[in-house]
């Protein structure tokens, strides 16, 4: 027999730690594109021309992590009662 309140404090528990991840993911990733930005802007003379494509890269980049995580969270989510995942 499955204990679901268990299960289910667990699967927060587990909410919270991809929670987590992603705010460290963006603001590593945010720290370092502002700091690539900021000191090339005084020194390329051509980087307004660029800058589209690095905004463009960088809301790919928080895009794609978000979904993954979203989706490990969902799959862990589906299949928590399944594999006896917190047991």
């Amino acid at each position: 027999m499955v204990d679901e309140a268990l299960y289910h404090n667990k699967l927060k528990q587990d909410a919270g730690v991809i929670i987590l991840v992603l705010g460290l993911l963006y603001f590593s990733e945010t720290y370092i594109v502002y700091n690539i930005l900021s000191t090339l802007w005084g020194e390329v003379p051509g980087l307004g021309t660029i800058w589209p494509i690095y905004i463009v890269f960088y809301l790919l980049l928080i895009g794609i992590e978000t979904i993954g995580c979203l989706r490990v969270y969902n799959s862990i989510k589906e299949h928590m009662f399944d594999f006896e995942y917190y047991d």
